[in-house]
């Protein structure tokens, strides 16, 4: 059985995505054992860094949180470290959006983002088992408010597909979705990682030219191991 560990990233309100890493035993302890080994190369090498800090795109890009004390040359290291961790693993990453934009202009009421979004990628992942890798799947996510909602949605996927939006029930995703917190689980953080750069390369036009080159080349190393990248834009036709 695999595991597939989901992360969800937004930007504003023009963009929502899910991103998710698919494993086996093997993928999730190489990437466990990477991670925690960043964590202590850190420590290290960084006065008062705890090595169970959070591997968390957002705060390691910014220097937010934990974060704000490591130099910024660190900073990128780590995130360029768990680029490469992912892309060793033999886990698959698959990246899923939407243009929230071109949704409104499409829809009077469209299905909300975070479970439209949600459905294409379990969708994705789902026909990926059934067509290429073969077996079942758990769904693991960090803890959301609407972690209800998700669950409920999921048994919904898998009685039926969601109409107009996936291409059939659920049948390779095996009972619900667990929550948990991130920074328990160095695979949610490395889901995590991977969403927030595929969303930062696609959504922002850096100003500084390190910054880009640094994303570039952790997306690229992410891109080795992506099975599937696409973000929905509907036209532009108002329906009901």
């Amino acid at each position: 059985m695999r595991a597939l560990y989901i992360d969800e990233s937004a930007r504003d309100n023009r963009f929502y995505f899910f991103g998710g890493l698919l494993v086996d035993d093997d993928a999730a302890r190489s990437i466990e054992v990477g991670l925690s080994g960043i964590g202590r190369l850190l420590a290290e090498n960084i006065p008062g860094f705890d090595a169970e800090t959070e591997l968390h795109g957002n705060e390691m890009f910014h220097g937010h949180g934990a974060w704000g004390s490591v130099p910024i040359p660190w900073r990128v290291k780590a995130c360029e470290l768990v680029s490469k961790a992912i892309a060793r693993s033999g886990a698959e990453y698959t990246f899923r959006g939407i243009d929230l934009t071109a949704l409104r202009a499409r829809y009077v009421s469209p299905y909300p983002a975070h479970l439209l979004t949600l459905a294409h990628i379990l969708d994705d992942v789902d026909g990926r088992l059934d067509r290429v890798l073969g077996g079942v799947a758990l769904v693991l996510a960090d803890d959301h408010h609407s972690a209800a909602t998700s669950r409920r949605n999921l048994v919904d996927f898998k009685l039926r597909k969601v109409p107009g939006y996936t291409q059939g029930k659920l049948e390779n995703l095996v009972d619900t979705i667990y929550f948990g917190p991130s920074h328990a689980s160095r695979l949610l953080q490395a889901a995590d990682v991977a969403t927030f750069f595929f969303n930062r390369e696609k959504t922002i036009i850096e100003s500084d030219a390190r910054a880009q080159a640094a994303v570039g080349r952790i997306v690229r190393r992410i891109r080795q191991v992506t099975v599937s990248e696409y973000t929905w834009e509907p036209t532009d036709r108002r329906s009901r």
